[in-house]
């Protein structure tokens, strides 16, 4: 294990993660990598740390660095980061509330900012985005689920329903709830990434196999739009934002994800691919149509961080998803704090590619050598 000495660190980047069973043992080393070698450039030393692994008797944390020299991650101990680019995953409640407490602790922690503070799940955020009048045309309806007669309401208003859990990413655990016929159908994926396709002739049925399948996690009903090509495979914009090297938001790019034959969702990890979003919307749309449904889609993603700060606190990007419908209408379907980058590596742009990777590092050289701070911690 090597010693890296603080008092010759000038400024410090944690990226602080979740820990996975690899060598070395987390995500994303390839990103990682690449965030590290540009801090070396902006004389920013990088390392990778888990948030149960901070000492705070001796001010230092167990962490992992990448040497250009031997082009390997390096084991050692590094101090208490002066900013920290939270990416952490929690697989569950369990690692969730594992982890909470030492992150409070870092997050009050005299001398450490953080790029941004993790948004807290959907109910939040929508509840921050319907009080912005710009926004509230744009956000389905949506309300949380309490009960099963919920579901059972919403089906006999509406006809069908989609159901999202208040936490996690990728399109897992999402249900798409319909009649069909004399019956219902149910159809998405479980928690798991693996695809559910049921019928029910009993409602009662139904609705005691959805209140097992959400086992006691908090869920949103949200209004079902048709958001698909005209083979009926779903899509949706994902625009990502992130603050600059000058602290200012800005539209790194978009890129539509459409969604593998049969899914309910557009999501990568579900089998989707990612395209050029606007070549794909003058495909859809015309020329005319996807210019307007390019213009709202950007000015909505802009306004999304504006908003969510002004309730939420410090953010350093979002990843906005956007749904478009039949008409040409632009929904705003979620808004993650730690977006993944998978969708625009797929794409040609490699503006857009290196500018998705790069943003973290230089706004946190900005927020290092910012002495004003509009944002409290939370």
């Amino acid at each position: 294990m090597i010693t890296r000495d603080a008092r010759r660190i000038a400024q410090t980047v944690g990226i602080m993660v979740c820990p996975r069973a690899a060598e070395p043992p987390f995500p994303e080393k390839e990103y990682y990598r690449r965030l590290s070698l540009l801090g070396q450039k902006l004389g920013l030393a990088v390392f990778v740390f888990f948030p149960h692994r901070l000492d705070w008797e001796r001010k230092r944390v167990v962490g992992y660095a990448y040497s250009a020299v031997s082009k390997r991650w390096e084991k050692g101990f590094f101090p208490i980061p002066d900013a920290v680019y939270d990416r952490c995953f929690y697989s569950n409640s369990h690692t969730f509330a594992a982890y909470r407490e030492p992150i409070r602790r870092l997050m009050s922690s005299p001398g450490t900012r953080f790029l941004g503070y993790g948004l807290k799940g959907k109910w939040n955020v929508h509840q921050m985005m319907v009080r912005d009048e710009a926004l509230l045309p744009h956000v389905p309806e949506t309300e949380l689920l309490q009960r099963p007669e919920d579901i059972a309401r919403w089906l006999a208003d509406k006809g069908e329903l989609f159901l999202k859990p208040h936490g996690g990413s990728q399109g897992k655990g999402v249900l798409h709830i319909s009649e069909a016929g004399e019956g219902f159908a149910v159809k998405g994926r479980t928690t798991k990434n693996e695809t559910v396709r049921l019928g029910f002739r009993s409602k009662s049925r139904m609705l005691a196999w959805v209140g097992q399948f959400a086992s006691g996690r908090k869920y949103l009903i949200q209004r079902y739009l048709t958001l698909t090509t005209a083979a009926g495979e779903a899509f949706d914009i994902r625009a990502l934002v992130q603050k600059n090297r000058k602290g200012c938001w800005e539209l790194t790019g978009m890129a539509v994800r459409q969604g593998a034959p049969g899914s309910v969702t557009s999501n990568l990890h579900g089998g989707g691919h990612a395209e050029e979003a606007e070549s794909f919307l003058r495909g859809k749309y015309g020329t005319e149509a996807a210019e307007t449904i390019v213009a709202t889609a950007r000015e909505i993603a802009l306004r999304v961080p504006d908003v969510l700060e002004q309730y939420h606190g410090r953010l350093a990007e979002l990843g906005v998803d956007l749904g478009v419908d039949a008409d040409g209408k632009v929904w705003i379907l979620e808004a993650n704090s730690k977006p993944g980058r998978s969708a625009f590596a797929a794409l040609s742009d490699e503006r857009v590619r290196l500018a998705s990777i790069r943003n973290p590092i230089l706004y946190a050289k900005y927020l290092l050598d910012s002495r004003s701070d509009r944002f409290s911690r939370r």
